[in-house]
């Protein structure tokens, strides 16, 4: 967690981020973000798999508990599940159609990083680089199309971070996929 912190502390206030201003619509401007914190909850973690809507709950739960900050309309819940975790999102199962998600409930924004286990989230990378570039592209989608389907998105070929799947560089050390820039009309 603590190589994940680093990472969001400097992805948040560069050039990654920087870029997607060009998505701001009048009232809804982009810009840099910051991290702050991270909370590692054991109780009650999840066996063998864990769905959406009980990942809902729980962090419903979290927030009712105040385990967690309260919500704020730009900020981003990031749940990673512990290795060997399957995660279930309608009848989908990570490592085998996906290997990260971000949606909503209500106005709370989240999501969740499977820890990558299998040859296809991996992508020939180590763990870590699979999670900070995955992280990455869920992280700019859910600033883009921050409610699934209802923000910047493409009938044809999904999210700004779907249109560029598996293209990654390196961002301050760290491995970032590259986004779609409608300004520049490929992948940055």
């Amino acid at each position: 967690m603590n190589n994940l912190n680093k990472f969001f502390a400097t992805i948040l206030v560069g050039p990654a981020i920087g870029q997607l201003s060009e998505y701001s619509v009048p009232g809804q401007a982009i810009g840099l973000g910051k991290l702050i914190g991270t909370k590692v909850i054991n109780a009650n973690a999840p066996v063998g798999s864990v769905t959406d809507s009980a990942i809902r709950t729980q962090l419903r739960k979290w927030i009712a508990a105040k385990a967690v900050p309260n919500p704020t309309k730009n900020m981003l819940y990031f749940i990673y599940l512990d290795p060997g975790i399957i995660s279930i999102m309608g009848g989908s199962k990570s490592c085998q159609n996906y290997c990260g998600y971000h949606d909503n409930v209500g106005r709370v924004y989240y999501a969740v990083m499977p820890y990558p286990t299998c040859n296809g989230c991996l992508g020939g990378m180590s763990a870590f680089d699979a999670l900070t570039g995955t992280s990455s592209h869920e992280l700019c989608e859910a600033i883009t199309d921050p409610v699934p389907g209802s923000g910047w998105y493409d009938n044809t070929n999904g999210e700004i971070g779907d249109i560029c799947a598996w293209n990654f560089k390196k961002v301050a050390g760290y491995t970032v996929q590259l986004e779609w820039s409608n300004q520049h009309n490929r992948c940055l």
